[in-house]
């Protein structure tokens, strides 16, 4: 070992003291008695305060970190465990403004929902106080007598200084009434279950609002603005005011008489609010004209401002005072869809006009710039989004594809044909074969392009004569056609075009897929302007907007559907061999054509076309005027306006099917989209060309009129 390096030895004798050390401690734990131990801090809980704190730890149990549905199940399972109850339930409101049981143990499946203030549940909504039941109440309350409950407990289901979210119902078969321990696993769990349903992601007051833009129905809309916010004011009396032309008017409401007159805005404190903007809480004593209408003292009036603007006034009534934060921010998303969908009923009944009277340009001039502003508000949901983004780049962003979407909705306004404007060319002879070629592999690039699967189209033309039109236009309709028809073969099918000849004056044009189709009540109001199933970006006026081409171009379009059998649209188009090119009638005679006008400008150049090509042309400024003129001599076809003097478009053509049948009646509108097919048939009317009138259109509805009368019997 002489020769072991120094630092060896030293790390070895190192280890050996340490060794030594140890063993000494060792000696002297063996030798201490368990007397000499220290005993350790503090005293372990006793059995039965373990068995209590276990209980509390399974109710803390139901919280958010579980889930929603879980942390409601556990909830419901703990009041049957804990309280020693035969039956539970949790009930929470419904966007129809009653209570239903989301979830429940032991009383059976279809409980019904219960109505705002109905029973001690209902009572514990609105009140946010805890009710107790006992068989004196069976009667009175259908959920304690229809379950035989000798017991019950409502416990109200809120956060601090909130209106209820729901409530937590126990019930016992038996006489035994809750002991104050089972009320405080009640009170215990309704803490818990507030925070689930209060929490993120539960039913804050950002979940809501949204639902508001769903629906462009005015009543339903209105309808569910005052349900929900009377559940987030825990109020039974509350009144959705819109403002009218006359004043204010009842838009809806909860625990308001049907027939009740609304308030005037001059009367105060709706006055004060119209004007500053401002809401007002209502204090004792209470306004006895507010109070009647309401049924209850008035405890609020919020103004509903959309865009700054008013819209109308939410008016509520409580015995107890009210909380306004709890729907503060509701308010602008419900006037925001309130004013959505009341600009959705006025356009909507714009386009319904069925008789729309062609005053002149003047007049016609309002509604048709109108339009444009109308039909964009159904963007406004672009605009809500917007307002409710917090990412400053992606505000602007919307902001600019909101813009946009309004400068379309302008171009579409001039173009699709809703109202009377110029052409920039008269309908001409044109390749049908072709421009549906074009169409279909415009189509399949545009597919191609969006990194989508196309659908497999299948082009079956038969040899088609020249068609009267306009290319731009027929192109637009059979594109929206291809595009709808692509929507419904998504997932899987097959879409085909057809073109046939009737060999005589009209061209037939299919667009067929094998999509899932429509039922009957959808296929009705597929061609109604703004009905749509696609969701809410799309506006529904693809098939209007083909409709109203159609029109213009003198053809026809019909629908075919059913569900499981696919969609056909069929476009029946005029060719173009009713344009009469030499300088007389065929035949050699002269057709006596009389046209009635009341614009001297378009009576004076339809007959001078007519007497150009040597018709004898017959002119009258009204209908009376022309209906006389009938009476004392047969004409061969009549040219009438819609809107003329002394008598209706419609009229006429009644009166000359009556005193002279047989004699076809070609109608001159301004509005071809907008007038009811039904009507047009009913009255006679053989034919409906578009204003403003070129010598195209006249000569063809002409050669298309005589033609058919000279097809038919004596």
């Amino acid at each position: 070992m002489s020769d072991e390096p120094s630092a060896l030895r030293d790390v070895r004798d190192a280890l050996t003291g340490i060794t030594r050390r140890l063993d000494e401690l060792a000696a002297r734990v063996a030798g201490l008695t368990p007397a000499a131990a220290r005993a350790p801090i503090g005293e372990p809980l006793d059995e039965p305060a373990r068995r209590q704190l276990a209980e509390i730890e399974s109710l803390l149990a139901v919280g958010p970190g579980l889930g929603r549905d879980a942390a409601l199940l556990l909830a419901v399972d703990r009041v049957i465990h804990r309280a020693a109850a035969d039956c539970a339930a949790l009930f929470l409101p419904t966007a129809d403004g009653d209570l239903e049981a989301a979830v429940e143990r032991g009383l059976g499946p279809g409980v019904p929902r219960l109505a705002l203030g109905e029973g001690i549940v209902g009572r514990a909504f609105l009140g946010g106080e805890t009710i107790v039941g006992t068989p004196a109440h069976q009667v009175r309350d259908w959920l304690l007598g229809e379950h035989g409950l000798e017991q019950a407990l409502a416990v109200p289901v809120r956060l601090p200084d909130q209106p209820s979210l729901g409530v937590l119902f126990a019930g016992r078969r038996r006489p035994t009434a809750f002991d104050a321990a089972a009320l405080e696993t009640l009170i215990l769990l309704a803490d818990r279950v507030a925070l689930v349903l209060g929490g993120a992601g539960g039913a804050g007051a950002a979940s809501a609002p949204a639902a508001f833009t769903t629906d462009l129905d005015l009543d339903r809309t209105t309808a569910a603005v005052a349900r929900t916010l009377a559940l987030r004011l825990g109020v039974a009396h509350l009144a959705v005011l819109l403002l009218a032309d006359d004043g204010l008017r009842v838009g809806a409401g909860v625990g308001v008489a049907a027939d009740a007159a609304a308030p005037t805005p001059e009367a105060e404190p709706l006055a004060t609010v119209l004007r500053t903007g401002n809401p007002w809480i209502g204090m004792p004593p209470a306004d006895e004209a507010l109070a009647g209408f309401l049924g209850a003292p008035p405890r609020l009036v919020a103004p509903l401002l959309a865009g700054g603007r008013p819209v109308g006034l939410v008016v509520a009534g409580s015995p107890a005072p009210v909380t306004p934060a709890a729907i503060a921010a509701w308010l602008e998303p419900a006037a925001v869809a309130i004013r959505n969908a009341r600009l959705h009923a006025e356009t909507v009944a714009a386009l319904r006009q069925a008789r729309e009277m062609e005053a002149g340009p003047a007049a016609l001039a309002s509604p048709v710039r109108d339009l444009g502003e109308l039909l964009a508000v159904l963007l406004a949901r672009i605009g809500l989004v917007r307002e409710r983004v917090a990412d400053p780049g992606l505000a602007a962003d919307l902001a600019v594809a909101e813009e946009a979407a309004w400068r379309a909705v302008e171009t579409m306004r001039a173009a699709v044909g809703f109202g009377p404007g110029r052409r920039g060319e008269s309908l001409a002879p044109l390749d049908v074969g072709a421009l549906v070629r074009s169409v279909v592999e415009a189509a399949r690039r545009r597919w191609a392009s969006r990194g989508a699967v196309a659908p497999a189209v299948e082009v079956d033309l038969e040899p088609l004569p020249p068609v009267r039109g306009h290319a731009d236009e027929l192109r637009d309709a059979l594109d929206h056609l291809l595009e709808n028809a692509a929507d419904a073969v998504a997932s899987g099918g097959a879409v085909t075009v057809r073109g046939r000849w009737d060999g005589g004056r009209r061209v037939e044009l299919l667009v067929q897929d094998t999509g899932s189709g429509m039922d009957e009540a959808v296929r009705q109001r597929a061609l109604e302007p703004f009905f749509s199933t696609k969701g809410a970006g799309r506006l529904g006026l693809g098939l209007p907007v083909v409709q109203a081409i159609l029109t213009r171009h003198g053809g026809t379009l019909e629908l075919r559907s059913a569900p499981g059998q696919g969609t056909t649209v069929r476009l029946l188009v005029p060719t173009a061999t009713g344009v009469r090119s030499g300088p007389a009638p065929a035949g050699g005679s002269t057709a006596r054509v009389l046209v009635i006008e009341d614009e001297p400008a378009v009576r004076e150049a339809v007959v001078g076309l007519l007497r150009q090509r040597g018709y004898l042309a017959l002119a009258a400024a009204d209908g009376a005027e022309g209906l006389a003129m009938i009476e004392r001599e047969a004409v061969d076809v009549v040219f009438t306006d819609l809107a003329v003097a002394a008598v209706s478009g419609f009229d006429v053509a009644r009166a000359v099917k009556r005193l002279r049948p047989g004699t076809p009646v070609v109608l001159i509108t301004g509005w071809p989209g907008r007038l009811d097919r039904e009507e047009v048939a009913a009255s006679g009317i053989d034919r409906v060309i578009e204003k403003p009138v070129g010598a195209a259109e006249v000569f063809a509805a002409l050669e298309s009129a005589l033609g058919a009368r000279r097809e038919k019997p004596a």
